[in-house]
């Protein structure tokens, strides 16, 4: 396999993982604290999803250096 097929592999695979992440604390929390879809108006919600993002995002770039150190 390519680096370049790696590498889109890597980002769906990190989008599903952020998508999982972001339906599985939105329902979760929505319904253990019984608040529904007022856990969008929390600030530390939001703040655990940038970092989910961030994390991501740092893991692709993570792996396409080791991609390019690698060839």
């Amino acid at each position: 396999m390519d680096k370049e097929k790696m590498l889109n592999l890597m980002r769906y695979w990190l989008f599903g993982t952020f998508v999982i992440v972001f339906v599985a604390a939105t329902v979760y929390v929505g319904v253990a604290l019984g608040t529904g879809l007022a856990i969008f108006k929390e600030p530390f919600f939001w703040l655990a999803m940038v970092i989910t993002g961030a994390l991501c995002a740092v893991w692709y770039y993570i792996y396409k250096w080791y991609l390019d150190k690698k060839a």
